[in-house]
């Protein structure tokens, strides 16, 4: 869902993804971190291990992960 919404997720085989956002600064990852804690969703920022452009979201239960998939087609759009 987070592909067909533009962004690159990095294969992961851990209980979270890393997610990288575009350079636009209306669609980075500090914009869509705003956006994600507006409803509650509380990613983790990488800017200290030199991914400014990228999210870490942990995978949670269903309804979880759909409103994160939401609210990030929401924000790409």
């Amino acid at each position: 869902a987070l592909e067909k919404s533009g962004l690159h997720v990095y294969p992961s085989v851990a209980n979270f993804l890393l997610v990288r956002f575009p350079d636009d600064p209306s669609r980075n990852a500090e914009a869509a971190n705003r956006a994600l804690n507006e409803r509650g969703i509380l990613p983790r920022k990488l800017v200290s291990y030199g991914l400014p452009d990228c999210l870490r979201i942990t995978i949670g239960k269903e309804k979880e992960m759909r409103a994160v998939a939401a609210t990030l087609a929401d924000f790409m759009n």
